[in-house]
């Protein structure tokens, strides 16, 4: 049976079509992220306007919804850009789309991505392997969690000593799911300072992510939250973490620590603590993001495999696709202008998702 793609504004999606959504992430584990969530994507759309949804439907029944947002040449990005380490298509687990096809009936030049789950590639979403997306398991609660980090650690199970006796001490105390405006601007802060010392762009330089934590925390949009935590070391504020949830899943988003309190290990007592609240909410997943940095590597469970990559279908996408893909290959053979070119694709990437040329 032949299946139809449009392409509409996410506010334009019908109540047939927001409970098809619902269903279709129920089915699937690889989509109980935040990231996947209507709500979000509706309070991301409502502080950062132009978020798009590609609805595939077949005998006008929803089969797979693409939520996207449209960059300068055409092609489709994820919707929340640099905020973003998971995407990708809406889908029950035995459905399967035709991603160049649907691009094609919906006039995009192709679709761009970072992190997708693996399993996406029954849409032609392949591409290759990204960094993963470390897990922290609490399916069978904290200490299950810990249990298993112990067997499996050595180094682990000596972090943990240690941050078990600084949370014993009664110097610190942290509340989580909790808000006060004076430790969110220290956050966003520390933030900033972390991208200037490290030379990153500063996403909250845009505006709308600031926002858009705004939205998020303290109150529930539909199954996703906000969750800031604050640690406080002697009285003093040490630390902060912004999160965000759903039903199953907690994922890390924006931690910060203040330097004078960096031997205490803040970020690691964050972690710890902020698992073992999760696991006392019944989330059985604590995401971590993608990165194969020692901390994350320490902590996680696991990594759950992701593919980054493009579909060109359009003329202009196609040229871009080729030059990463040349400039990657120069890269990595360590060929005469090699790290340049690649640094140039790099930011032509950082362009294109954030739409300033400063990015």
């Amino acid at each position: 049976m032949r299946k139809t793609a449009t392409c509409l504004p996410i506010a334009a999606l019908s109540a047939d079509d927001r409970a098809a959504w619902t269903s279709m992430r129920a089915q699937d584990d690889a989509l109980a992220s935040p990231y996947f969530s209507l709500d979000y994507l509706t309070a991301l759309d409502s502080v950062y306007p132009g978020v798009e949804v590609i609805r595939v439907t077949e005998a006008g029944a929803p089969l797979a919804f693409l939520p996207f947002r449209r960059d300068m040449i055409g092609t489709g990005r994820a919707p929340d850009g640099l905020l973003g380490d998971l995407h990708g298509v809406i889908a029950a687990p035995n459905t399967s789309i035709d991603l160049p096809a649907t691009l094609r009936q919906c006039g995009l030049g192709g679709y761009a991505f970072s992190a997708v789950p693996y399993q996406q590639a029954r849409h032609g979403l392949a591409g290759a392997a990204g960094e993963g997306n470390q897990v922290m398991d609490l399916t069978g609660g904290y200490a299950g969690y810990l249990a298993e980090r112990y067997e499996a650690s050595s180094s682990f199970r000596r972090t943990h000593r240690k941050i078990e006796k600084l949370l014993d001490s009664g110097e610190v105390q942290i509340t989580h799911d909790t808000f006060d405006e004076t430790a969110f601007r220290r956050l966003i802060e520390l933030k900033q300072d972390g991208y200037a010392s490290a030379g990153h762009f500063d996403v909250f330089s845009l505006g709308w992510p600031e926002a858009l934590l705004r939205r998020l925390a303290g109150s529930s949009t539909g199954d996703v939250s906000g969750v800031f935590s604050i640690m406080k070391i002697g009285g003093d504020f040490a630390a902060a973490c912004f999160c965000m949830r759903s039903q199953s899943v907690l994922h890390y988003w924006f931690p910060g620590y203040e330097k004078a309190f960096s031997e205490s290990k803040p970020g690691h007592a964050m972690l710890f603590s902020l698992a073992e609240w999760a696991a006392s909410q019944g989330i059985r997943e604590f995401h971590l993001g993608l990165g194969n940095v020692q901390y994350k590597r320490q902590m996680a469970s696991y990594a759950a495999p992701v593919r980054a990559g493009a579909v060109a279908v359009g003329a202009p996408q196609k040229l871009v696709a080729g030059f990463h893909a040349w400039s990657s290959r120069r890269e990595a053979r360590r060929q005469r202008l090699g790290p340049l070119s690649a640094k140039l694709a790099r930011k032509l990437e950082r362009v294109s998702i954030v739409g300033r040329l400063g990015a």
